[in-house]
């Protein structure tokens, strides 16, 4: 099986999947569906291509996961895909794709929220993008939905809120939880345990009830291999590869595309209204987005230049004085000389800080007859 390091080409692919295939599947959701309940849909999209990657993995070679990471796989599985993925396909059968797209490029305001979460308070930039971010999301409802007069079904605009939150949590904690060596096995573990999940919970709705094999048309058969192959297996793949080789407000920039992308194919495709509301709900959102991502590369750079700054004052050869660089002037001119009583520079010349760096810089290492010899830690 092939391994892609993270190389500037790989992690450019990864996002441009992100970016244009996951804006894709808004509409393909709403299609598939339109005669397959949205939970068995979901879990059996999740089943066939975490099963089917799952096994091909193995037969390739790869070792078999260990409980920790099974565990962790039932975790991040369930708030990822089944929380996450789930919400935003029971929503979609009462909100429309723009304004679930919309919705979930919250995605990075609230990975923010839960980054910040026992910690320093956010950034002045941060607290902006955020506030913007809930002004964005009032907008995009609107007064009337919001006291209950309007179209929009708050019922599926909580679902879809509560996935999303879900989804950001599942990626904080994806980012440092017990996992294989292989990205493409820990995606086939996580998309069996979301899959499990949504599938015990279609059995608790009784959509099994109501669903007919026969009654599935054909844009709703292609939408749903369609998800499976591109919204999976390549999607949620490159997801979890840039969430172990980029930060997570990084990766959740593809909140930024996904909503252009799915507004236009909705409107293309759905004949779904893009308003003026939606417009400017899109803009205060975005900008949030943008803030709060941009955000988090100035704190990393102030991160770097206090810990640099730090670094020049504390260390051992930054109090070199202008005695050592006199002892080598005065040696140089004895030297120069011929002197025979030239003086050599000692220990006890040097100032205690330098004094200091031959013992810190030396590691003592045994040779196989017993005496030990040194060897600089650097050249190691």
């Amino acid at each position: 099986m092939l391994k892609f390091p993270p190389t500037t080409k790989n992690i450019a692919i990864a996002f441009a999947t992100l970016y244009i295939l996951w804006g894709s599947t808004y509409l393909a959701i709403k299609f598939a569906i339109e005669t397959i309940p949205p939970m068995i849909m979901i879990s059996t999209r999740f089943l066939i291509a975490g099963v089917g990657m799952y096994i091909a993995l193995v037969m390739s070679g790869k070792e078999h996961p260990n409980a920790k990471q099974w565990l962790s796989a039932v975790v991040t599985g369930v708030l990822l895909l089944g929380c996450g993925t789930g919400g935003l396909v029971i929503a979609e059968k009462t909100v429309p794709t723009g304004v679930a797209s919309l919705l979930v490029a919250m995605v990075p305001v609230y990975i923010a929220i839960f980054e910040h979460l026992g910690k320093s308070m956010p950034s002045k930039r941060k607290l902006l993008g955020l506030s913007l971010g809930i002004i964005g999301i009032l907008t995009l409802i609107g007064p009337a939905n919001l006291l209950g007069h309007g179209a929009l079904n708050l019922i599926g605009v909580a679902t879809l809120m509560s996935g999303s939150f879900c989804w950001s949590l599942g990626s904080i904690v994806s980012r440092n939880a017990p996992k294989p060596k292989s990205t493409l096995m820990g995606t086939a573990m996580q998309m069996i345990c979301g899959g499990l999940a949504l599938g015990l919970a279609a059995l608790i709705a009784g959509e099994h009830l109501h669903f007919s094999l026969q009654a599935v048309s054909m844009k709703s058969g292609l939408s749903f291999i369609y998800l499976i192959i591109f919204g999976s297996i390549f999607g949620f793949t490159s997801y979890i590869w840039l969430l172990e080789h980029v930060s997570p407000s990084k990766v959740a920039t593809y909140a930024y595309v996904n909503p252009i992308v799915a507004v236009m194919l909705g409107c293309l495709f759905a004949g779904e209204a893009f308003t003026g509301q939606m417009a400017t709900a899109a803009a205060i959102i975005l900008t949030a987005v943008w803030l709060i991502t941009t955000a988090e590369k100035s704190d990393a750079r102030t991160a770097r230049e206090k810990a640099t700054s730090i670094f020049a004052n504390q260390s051992p050869i930054s109090g070199v004085s202008s005695q050592t660089k006199s002892l080598e002037r005065d040696n140089r001119s004895l030297i120069a000389k011929g002197s025979s009583h030239m003086k050599p520079l000692g220990r006890d010349d040097m100032p205690e800080n330098l004094q200091v760096l031959p013992v810190a810089a030396i590691a003592v290492k045994a040779k196989p007859d017993g005496s030990k010899a040194a060897t600089s830690n650097r050249a190691r």
